[in-house]
């Protein structure tokens, strides 16, 4: 059986307790190089991965003619010049959230892409959980416009380099980009302004960006989705939860574990439950595999990857200004 031959680029926690172990169950991946400008986490993943060998350069990992797919699994701020060199290295990408810092870089991976026609991935995952999936078919046999709310709420470290403007981003752009493609995803309209009201909730001596907010987004067809970002949480209550409401029906997804819809199917009530949190990290991975062995779409593409950075830069702007933040069409015309 073919399969697709990966090298890492980045072994932090989230790579090493999350990707790495999906790979190395999925019969469709073979993991054959890690690198890491840290040599021992590096180490500590090949032995992990059983990789064929590990390494601080990353040439090595893009010069390599059997590497087929690169994840990217770096601090925020390298994300877009990685992804360019991957793809002028003709390499599939897989790169975690967010796709860059600025709309800027954004254009520039997306032209990379196209220009040296490579699938892309985006690693938001959210909006192919399996209980998301099964809201969007439900949705699609629905009339009217859509109100939808998401929670995100815990406690978030104050030191964090997420927090660092021009390493991280931020948490909107770090983090809240998940909600804001699961938003998407749910609508078929799209997005035309942001509204954000919050600001710095954790240790304004520590943390000098944004961490929290409510924040609305109006889509074209009317529907309006909401979602509360809190970085001061409570890590004893449920960190995530969905709500969303339409045609006189109700859909209520909790922690990506239990879900209850209202009205739908001539019933009341109808409960749909997993018995373990799934946020869709193992069905994106297996379709970018099933896109690259198949040379069919990859999911998460360049279109999905730049709506939700777009959004989160939309966060920011707004919340500067104090008024709605618009989204201009030509914006996605890239």
């Amino acid at each position: 059986m073919k399969k697709v031959t990966t090298g890492f680029i980045g072994c932090g926690g989230f790579a090493q307790n999350m990707h790495m172990p999906i790979l190395m169950a999925n019969p469709k991946y073979e993991i054959k190089a890690v690198m890491d400008i840290n040599e021992d986490a590096a180490k500590a993943a090949a032995e992990k991965t059983s990789a064929k060998y590990y390494t601080t350069e990353v040439e090595k990992i893009l010069g390599d003619p059997d590497i087929d797919l690169v994840f990217i699994t770096t601090r925020h701020d390298s994300h877009a010049d990685l992804c360019i060199r991957a793809a002028n290295a003709g390499k599939h990408i897989m790169c975690e959230k967010p796709m860059a810092l600025n709309y800027a870089d954004c254009v520039k991976v997306i032209k990379a892409v196209r220009k040296n026609n490579v699938k892309y991935t985006i690693g938001y995952n959210r909006g192919l959980a399996p209980m998301v999936t099964k809201a969007k078919e439900l949705l699609d046999t629905l009339d009217g416009k859509v109100m939808a709310y998401h929670r995100i709420q815990a406690p978030f470290p104050e030191s964090h380099w997420t927090h660092l403007p021009e390493i991280g981003g931020g948490r909107f752009i770090g983090e809240g980009c998940h909600i804001f493609d699961l938003f998407c995803r749910l609508m078929d309209s799209r997005p035309v302004s942001v509204y954000a009201a919050g600001g710095t909730f954790l240790n304004e001596d520590i943390v000098k960006i944004p961490d929290s907010a409510n924040v609305t987004i109006t889509f074209e067809d009317g529907s309006v989705c909401t979602t509360l970002i809190a970085s001061a949480g409570c890590a004893l209550f449920e960190k995530e939860a969905t709500e969303i409401y339409c045609d006189n029906k109700a859909i209520y997804i909790n922690g990506f574990r239990e879900m209850s819809y209202y009205g739908f199917e001539g019933h009341d009530r109808i409960d749909y439950n997993f018995d373990k949190v799934d946020k869709g990290q193992m069905v994106e991975l297996d379709q970018l595999a099933d896109a690259i062995l198949n040379d069919t779409e990859a999911p998460n593409g360049l279109n999905v990857a730049l709506a939700g950075a777009l959004i989160s830069y939309k966060v920011l702007e707004s919340l500067s200004t104090g008024s709605p933040a618009m989204i201009k069409p030509e914006e996605f015309d890239v």
